[in-house]
Formats: C-alpha cells, sequence, structure tokens
C-alpha cells in the first residue's frame, strides 16, 4: 500500500488511492475514501471492467454509426474511464468533464495516461453550477451523470430543476444516463426514475437482472431522452448485456417506480433562515444553504490528446463547497 499513487483531495479532504487490481490483469482502481470509484485497464482503454459503465458505452455505442464522433458532457470525472472508451471507440469525439475536486484529473493521469487522441476539457466545477459553463458548449449527444462524494450523491445533483437543466443540453435525440448505485429495494433509483419522468417521457432503465426486476442491491442506470429514438434501442440494449440483462421503460415504469415521487429542489433544500438569535449560526445555516454560483470566466483545463502525464496550469479556486457528504 505504501508504494501506491495517494493524494487529499481539494477541497473535499477525502483520499484517493490508485491500486493494481489483484483479480483483473493489467486493470487498476480508483479508490475514494476507501470505496471503489472507477477502474481502468491502461493498455486497452475501450475494455470495461463495471456492468454500468459497460451498459452505458452500449448507450454510446447506439447514438450514432460506428466510428462517428459523438459531444460528451461527465459530470464527475472518476478515472475517465468511459471518456477513454468514447475517444477510442469513436475517435474525433468531443469530450467535456465537470469535477469539483480540483486535483483528481491530474493526479489519474499521472499513473493512468490517456490514450494518443483522446480529447478531453476539464473544467473544475460544481457538476449543477458548471451547466452554465457547459451551455457555451452544448448541445450533447450523451451526458454521463455520475456524481459521487464517497458514498453520496448530492441532492442537488438529483432533482426535477437540475434534470430539466441537463436535457435542455441535450441534442433532439441527445440521451442523459445517470448511474444510480443503490441498496436492496433501489429506493433511490425508483425516485430517480420518478424524477427524470417528471421531466420527459422517454426513460429507461437498466442494470443486472436482480436489480431491475426484483430490487436487488446494486447500479442501475437510468436513461433519458427528449426524443423517442430512445425507446426503439430497447431490445438492442437488453441484448447487448451484460448479461443477465433487466430493462425496464414504458409502459412499465409506474411498476419500478413502486409510488416513489420525483424529487424537488424544494424537498431536498429547505428555505434558508432568515431570522435567529444567534447572528454567528444564522451566518453559517445561510451559507451552507446558499446556491453555488458559476464563475464564467474560469477557463477550462484541456487534457486532450496526451499519453503521458499532464502539466496542468494551475486552476482557479475551487466554488464553494456543494453540501456534498
Amino acid at each position: 500500500m505504501g508504494t501506491e499513487p495517494t493524494l487529499t483531495l481539494s477541497p473535499s479532504g477525502l483520499t484517493a488511492v490508485i491500486t493494481p487490481d489483484t483479480f483483473a490483469s493489467g486493470g487498476f482502481t480508483l479508490l475514494v475514501d476507501g470505496l471503489p470509484q472507477s477502474h481502468v485497464f491502461v493498455a486497452d482503454q475501450t475494455r470495461l471492467l463495471y456492468d454500468y459503465l459497460r451498459r452505458i458505452a452500449n448507450v454510446s455505442d447506439l447514438l450514432k454509426p460506428p466510428g462517428q464522433p459523438i459531444r460528451v458532457l461527465h459530470l464527475g470525472a472518476g478515472a475517465l474511464s468511459l471518456a477513454r472508451y468514447i475517444g477510442g471507440t469513436r475517435p474525433g469525439s468531443e469530450q467535456f468533464v465537470l469535477e469539483r475536486e480540483v486535483n483528481l484529473v491530474p493526479f489519474v493521469l499521472a499513473s493512468l495516461p490517456l490514450d494518443p487522441g483522446t480529447r478531453v476539457s476539464v473544467r473544475t466545477d460544481d457538476a449543477r453550477a458548471g451547466l452554465v459553463w457547459a451551455s457555451g458548449v452544448a448541445p450533447f449527444d450523451l451526458i454521463v451523470v455520475d456524481v459521487y462524494s464517497g458514498a453520496t450523491t448530492p441532492p442537488q445533483v438529483r432533482t426535477v430543476e437540475f434534470f430539466e437543466q441537463v436535457v435542455a443540453l441535450l441534442t433532439d435525440e441527445g440521451v442523459v444516463a445517470v448511474n444510480v448505485a443503490d441498496d436492496e429495494g433501489m429506493a433511490i433509483a425508483r425516485a430517480q426514475t420518478a424524477t427524470l419522468l417528471a421531466v420527459t417521457p422517454n426513460v429507461l432503465v437498466l442494470g443486472p437482472t436482480d436489480v431491475v426486476s426484483n430490487g436487488a442491491e446494486g447500479n442501475a442506470v437510468v436513461v433519458a431522452s427528449r426524443g423517442e429514438r430512445l425507446l426503439d434501442l430497447r431490445s438492442t440494449l437488453r441484448s447487448a448485456g451484460p448479461h443477465p440483462s433487466g430493462l425496464t421503460g414504458p409502459p412499465d415504469l409506474d411498476h419500478f417506480i413502486a409510488g416513489h415521487i420525483p424529487m424537488t429542489d424544494a424537498a431536498t433544500n429547505p428555505p434558508c433562515p432568515t431570522t435567529s438569535r444567534h447572528p454567528a449560526a444564522l451566518a453559517h445555516a445561510q451559507n451552507a444553504c446558499a446556491p453555488t454560483v458559476a464563475d464564467a470566466s474560469r477557463p477550462a483545463l484541456i487534457s486532450g490528446e496526451v499519453p503521458a502525464p499532464v502539466p496542468f496550469p494551475t486552476p482557479a479556486p475551487a466554488p464553494a463547497p456543494d453540501a456534498r457528504a
């Protein structure tokens, strides 16, 4: 463990470690706060280990004819596993990443460099506040929402209002794919599906059969689009696996949602207090619930087409914390 690359992430303070995979030869795992976050095969960056990433990759394969470039926005960087896959399967794709941790991507690329030709622009910003910047480089064929701080997803990137902003950045047939890691019962995944269904009727839930059909613990991928073409891909996505492959969509979404209601900003973020007998406590509470404001002047960090560690410029200060655990 002592020789493994280790870093204290900023601003979260969580510990990131890159460790060799003892089960999959040639693979490396990014751990954050002791939890697996991403996996990379450096010698074959189109090879994906995690089930949920393979399912999102299957979606990316169907957006355009094979080999044609696409435009992608990744909310959450991890080890850039999916960006590597798309760079290898769709050369020339323009990919953009919003990542709150200032030093995560340089740390990852120092040990796990991108393949030559993979084009990725990385911006240090909050996943929601950064959508203001992302609107300037939209529209996107695919937006991937994979935002975690340790084991939790910040509530402000799970709401109707957030996904209304996200879906507005898509092309007419573009797709948003949301990774939802959940406990047995899949309460979060069911609520997330209800939330996306409140934004657009074109929603599918992908995952292992036990997860989708029986509510077992695991990862579900909720995909949505303004266009109806996504619904035509159901049989192809189910056949693509990984197997056993579960999939649900209209008209069966109500059964999957099982009475869970859409998440909203009002429900996840109570109104900021305006009065208190203790001014210091009031100031702290107001600061904690104040929305993060994007800095439109902060430049993106370009990390494309580099097979070796990237000499990143010093990024601007990170925005205010976004209330993640």
